[in-house]
């Protein structure tokens, strides 16, 4: 029987229209501000606490996000060498945007939705993404340590050649096409939830001790002694 061919998906990334430098303070994040095509380079709002902004069409390079940024929707944008570590953004919805070259250490983006979106060459480690929808996201390159995605849905999620060592997936909900390939799997937790996900390369050894682990199994490994 012929193998069905992988529909391979990329996110729907939006390309940056015309922008228009920032001015300062007129759009500095505020609560329930909406700004469109802006330009931020270099701008640091890391003491401002933000509810309800609204982003559309914008760039970020080289920003220190607020603090907080809860309920908040950032689309058809891009953050480039942006420091979001220990942002407080729950609820928040990120739609056709691309993140690069970016620090998320311990950023909680709890209960919100990520939609066609690539995250790449990244720090997120220590990372909350609990209880969210992901729909159209591939992490790329990305270093995702002991990240949170419990109760996490998934739809059409790819892992490429990340690190997700110690990251935990208990009662995840696999919606369709969730994939891992290449990935550091070592240690992860709540692997039963990922029935039905597919894995490709990575250390497949490693996760074997992984499940057997959480089935309660003990390996025990003894040298073979031939005869003299």
């Amino acid at each position: 029987m012929a193998r069905k061919r992988e529909v391979r998906f990329e996110p729907a990334v939006a390309k940056l229209g015309a922008l228009r430098p920032a001015v300062s303070p007129g759009d500095d994040p505020i609560d329930e501000l909406t700004v469109t095509g802006v330009e931020y380079r270099e701008a640091d709002f890391a003491e401002s606490h933000v509810s309800g902004m609204s982003v559309e069409g914008c760039l970020f390079d080289s920003v220190r996000f607020p603090s907080t940024l809860r309920h908040s929707t950032i689309a058809e944008s891009t953050l480039r060498v942006c420091d979001l570590a220990n942002v407080q953004a729950d609820d928040s919805t990120m739609i056709e945007s691309l993140i690069e070259h970016g620090r998320l250490t311990g950023v909680s983006w709890t209960g919100g939705v990520l939609r066609d979106v690539l995250i790449g060459s990244t720090r997120a480690d220590l990372a909350s993404f609990a209880q969210s929808r992901l729909r159209s996201v591939v992490f790329r390159d990305c270093d995702l340590r002991q990240a949170d995605f419990q109760s996490t849905e998934f739809r059409n999620v790819r892992f490429e050649r990340c690190n997700l060592a110690g990251a935990r997936f208990g009662s995840a909900r696999i919606q369709q096409n969730l994939r891992f390939e290449d990935c550091d799997l070592t240690g992860i937790y709540g692997i039963s939830a990922l029935r039905g996900a597919v894995i490709q390369g990575g250390d497949l050894e490693g996760l074997a001790s992984t499940l057997a682990r959480e089935l309660g199994i003990t390996v025990e490994w003894h040298a073979y002694v031939g005869e003299n």
